[in-house]
């Protein structure tokens, strides 16, 4: 449930726009009386998953997760079969340890890292967003004949000022605590949606 002014964003809508509910929707003034979030579990904030409680701060995370997602072209928390368990073991390594009472809430977290939040093993298995954008390219396959025009050349780095500002509006809308996170206005009014190549 995204509340905002869309109309005072209209300059930045174009001919082509797509909405998405990151799951099912409803009106933030009457939220149903048995309402369970059931978004996509590689945008479930921490709030929704551990507390069942989702307000316009989940939205900014789902976002936060698309907006990474469709600069990378994969997504920032994911899983082969969809498992909350394993969106949540990425999710600390790359944002770090839970906030009480979650961290203890998560009750496979004893198999992966220390009570610390850092990983058992001795290798750095964890990583921040900037990394993660850092890794964009790095990795690449080389497009299929199907993908059209729209497919990027392989091998396309971030250049290190993106990586800097795009990292500092996820970094922002990521947080765990949802009445951390910046606003909706704060995202769209965000230096990066005004980067210039």
């Amino acid at each position: 449930p995204v509340e905002t002014d869309l109309i005072s964003h209209a300059s930045m809508l174009e001919e082509s726009v797509i909405l998405t509910d990151f799951g099912q929707s409803y009106a933030i003034a009457s939220q149903p009386p048995d309402y369970k979030p059931a978004t996509d579990a590689g945008y479930f904030s921490p709030e929704a998953f551990f507390d069942g409680v989702a307000g316009p701060e989940a939205d900014v995370w789902a976002l936060g997760c698309a907006i990474f997602e469709i600069r990378a072209g994969f997504p920032l928390f994911s899983s082969f079969m969809g498992s909350h368990t394993e969106i949540l073991k990425e999710t600390v390594e790359i944002l770090g340890r839970l906030p009480d009472p979650w961290w203890k809430a998560f009750g496979s977290r004893a198999t992966w890292f220390k009570e610390d939040g850092t990983p058992k093993t001795g290798k750095a298995d964890s990583s921040s967003i900037r990394d993660q954008l850092r890794f964009i390219g790095a990795d690449d396959e080389p497009p299929s004949s199907d993908e059209g025009r729209m497919i990027e050349k392989t091998g396309m780095k971030l250049p290190e000022n993106e990586v800097e500002l795009l990292g500092d509006l996820l970094e922002k809308m990521l947080k765990y605590r949802p009445e951390e996170r910046i606003s909706m206005d704060e995202v769209v009014n965000h230096p990066w949606f005004k980067m210039e190549d």
